[in-house]
């Protein structure tokens, strides 16, 4: 009886013990929490920045920036050019009373081309602006090498 009565004792012993180091192990992580926030902030600011200042997307961002001006100036005398052949075309289509079915044909698919090149052209805006807004893409919008990168440079040379 007594064998029974201290294996009982020793059972229950060992559940208080697990339950009291379970409790301890709960309280000691809950109190870390704030500690794991602020490393795991660290380190996502860093994996933000070694990805952001590495050389290919560098390189991809600032030649992004620097085509997407290119087509947005391509687009905009396009659309230029668009709109002129509409004018052009009704200058020289005379009355619109007497045009054909030919001329409004042509006259419609002079304008859809205008105001397709113009919608282009509002698209190609809109990508460069929500890319120029956006904090790791900005910094190589003027082509200038962010001081974070100038920096490094220095240290080269």
């Amino acid at each position: 009886m007594k064998l029974a009565l201290s294996l009982i004792g020793l059972f229950m012993a060992t559940l208080v013990a697990g339950f009291v180091l379970w409790v301890i192990g709960t309280a000691i992580y809950a109190a870390s929490l704030p500690l794991r926030a602020v490393s795991d902030g660290v380190n996502m600011a860093a994996g933000i920045t070694d990805k952001t200042l590495n050389a290919d997307n560098a390189l991809y961002n600032y030649e992004w920036f620097k085509q997407q001006v290119q087509d947005i100036k391509a687009n905009q005398q396009k659309a230029q050019l668009a709109d002129q052949a509409v004018i052009d075309f009704e200058a020289n289509a005379g009355d619109r009373s007497t045009w054909t079915f030919e001329d409004k044909t042509e006259d419609s698919r002079l304008r859809s081309v205008a105001q397709g090149l113009h919608s282009q052209d509002a698209n190609l805006v809109a990508d460069y602006n929500a890319r120029a807004s956006e904090a790791n893409r900005s910094i190589f919008q003027d082509g200038l090498i962010p001081s974070v990168m100038q920096a490094a440079a220095s240290l080269i040379k």
